[in-house]
């Protein structure tokens, strides 16, 4: 049976593997990707909490610190981006409230000889 440090230490190593995996995949705005790691990582987080610091040293506790700083990095990221497509996706409804105010005027403008054929014409 693994030994509950060496177990520790796997877990660790997943997480990381994990966490720049997520950082790839931000990158690369593979946001399914992301939440697919995201919930692979729960269970390691889980695990690592039940088996507690007590069994990590100091020079892990470090990694485990530099870890947490760069999902927090991922995190941080992806709030950004999400922020970024709020804002596009307000400025989107605001240009189709803006349309659906104007184009009852073009509607009414094709009834009365406008449309395709009322366009504008060259004289030549």
């Amino acid at each position: 049976m693994e030994a509950a440090g060496q177990k520790f230490q796997r877990l660790v190593s997943a997480l990381d593997d994990l966490v720049t995996q997520e950082a790839v995949n931000l990158n690369d705005r593979d946001f399914e990707a992301v939440l697919d790691l995201q919930r692979r990582a729960d269970p390691i987080v889980t695990a690592l909490a039940e088996l507690g610091v007590a069994v990590a040293d100091a020079m892990t506790r470090a990694r485990l610190t530099s870890l947490l700083a760069r999902r927090q990095g991922n995190i941080d990221v992806l709030e950004s981006q999400l922020a970024t497509t709020r804002e596009e996706l307000e400025a989107v409804q605001a240009s189709a409230g803006r349309i659906a105010r104007i184009a009852p005027i073009y509607g009414r403008a094709g009834a009365f000889g406008g449309g395709a054929a009322g366009q504008f014409s060259a004289a030549g």
